[in-house]
């Protein structure tokens, strides 16, 4: 423990930085959860044309369901909005 009485290591400043590299350091963050959204998306693609392909509705319309939000996920994503 620093003799100024912060607990947390970092010299009365916050671990997680605010300043300029924390843009770059958002927009990467962002850039990753976009990647992995449109990844799942493929996924649950994938999944609804085999529930089609065995008939099953109500797992097809749950999967319809899920795709339209990590859709609604995927423009919030690209819009760079604040999250929160």
């Amino acid at each position: 423990m620093s003799g100024n009485g912060n607990s947390n290591g970092s010299n009365g400043k916050l671990a997680i930085g605010f300043g300029d590299d924390s843009i770059g350091t958002s927009t990467s963050a962002l850039t990753s959860a976009a990647t992995a959204v449109a990844r799942v998306q493929e996924e649950i693609d994938d999944l609804w044309r085999a529930s089609m392909r065995i008939e099953n509705d109500l797992l097809a319309e749950r999967l319809v369901e899920v795709s339209h939000a990590l859709q609604r996920a995927a423009r919030l994503l690209e819009e760079e909005r604040a999250i929160g």
